[in-house]
């Protein structure tokens, strides 16, 4: 179970940056990074540390100037300079894995791409994500344990909000259910269970058995993997869902938390499909950034005639973006999950 930190702070944001001073020094990022290697059983780890040490500093430096930057510009560029930061955090991110990145030229292209020409009737919500072959993109989600994509495969943009816990209420508002719940954990008599609202069910046209299943089949005991870890009870509540569970569970693939460390349950894309969350943040600011740089006037036109009504959600992601997609890279970072609050 990840190590839980939480930091109470007038000012959740500047604390969160304030943390990754630790790997703007030259020395505390060394023995950073030398620990990191010697762990990852990477040779001559002094070595590789001491190359590495600039990737890891002036990724982060940079990052936090495009972000601050974004803190004062207006919407019609915001989307931009959030997804250059995020390439940046990443870039950091994967030296501290990898002393070698990049070791070919096509591992430093995006990793991704879009429809050039979108259509008149352009709905950003039903826009495609094309994964490809190579880039940093790419290099990124293998480096978290997400799913594999197969070649060029496309990815909706609703699938990726649906399951994004802090973007639930507008997403419900405006496209109906989302694919992410919150968990409420109970204790039944001497049982333990997780407690839904059934309309999860509803969310994935799902019955009782075949959600059951799901939850069992991407998550198996080590210790027992023939053993189902979640069982339904005979009785659920008025609309609500109880899971019980044969051990606590607190590491199922399917689980997300939100900036208070709450803990949701969602949907996996398609079938058993996976997306870190730290791939869903990147994955739908590349499209906004895409559109932001070379389809100014589209851009333009949804964001400032108010006729469409995606416009709400992307300023929700934007705004909930640019603070919680450094949080889940310092998380990553530091191995433990990092809570700053106010109250």
């Amino acid at each position: 179970m990840q190590k839980v930190t939480r930091i109470r702070t007038e000012e959740p944001y500047r604390k969160m940056w304030d943390t990754f001073v630790y790997f703007e020094n030259e020395q505390t990022a060394n023995r950073y990074l030398r620990a990191q290697y010697e762990s990852l059983g990477i040779d001559e780890p002094q070595r590789a540390a001491y190359l590495a040490t600039p990737k890891l500093i002036y990724g982060i430096k940079q990052a936090r100037q495009y972000y601050r930057a974004a803190e004062t510009c207006d919407i019609m560029t915001k989307p931009l300079l959030l997804y250059y930061g995020m390439m940046s955090l990443a870039r950091a991110y994967i030296a501290s894995r990898d002393p070698e990145y990049p070791t070919t030229t096509s591992v430093l292209k995006h990793g991704l791409s879009t429809r050039k020409l979108k259509k008149d009737s352009y709905y950003f919500i039903q826009d495609e994500i094309r994964v490809q072959k190579d880039g940093l993109f790419v290099v990124l989600h293998q480096m978290l344990g997400g799913s594999p994509f197969s070649d060029r495969q496309r990815v909706v943009i609703k699938d990726l909000l649906a399951v994004i816990p802090e973007l639930t209420p507008g997403y419900g508002r405006l496209y109906g259910f989302p694919a992410v719940c919150e968990i409420e954990h109970r204790v039944d008599g001497n049982k333990t269970c997780w407690d839904l609202p059934r309309w999860i069910l509803q969310a994935g046209n799902h019955t009782r058995d075949e959600f059951l299943n799901l939850l069992n089949r991407t998550h198996q005991d080590p210790a027992q993997p023939n053993r189902p870890v979640f069982y339904l009870g005979d009785i659920d509540p008025p609309g609500r869902l109880h899971l019980h569970h044969v051990r606590p569970v607190s590491c199922h693939p399917l689980l997300i938390e939100d900036l208070t460390g709450r803990t949701y349950l969602r949907y996996p894309l398609a079938g058993d499909f996976l997306i870190p969350e730290i791939s869903l943040h990147f994955m739908v600011m590349f499209v906004l950034g895409m559109l932001c740089r070379y389809e100014t006037e589209r851009w333009g036109e949804m964001i400032l005639t108010f006729l469409s009504q995606d416009v709400y959600l992307i300023n929700e992601f934007l705004n909930l973006s640019m603070r919680k997609f450094p949080n889940l890279i310092l998380n990553q970072l530091f191995g433990e999950q990092y809570i700053f609050y106010s109250s």
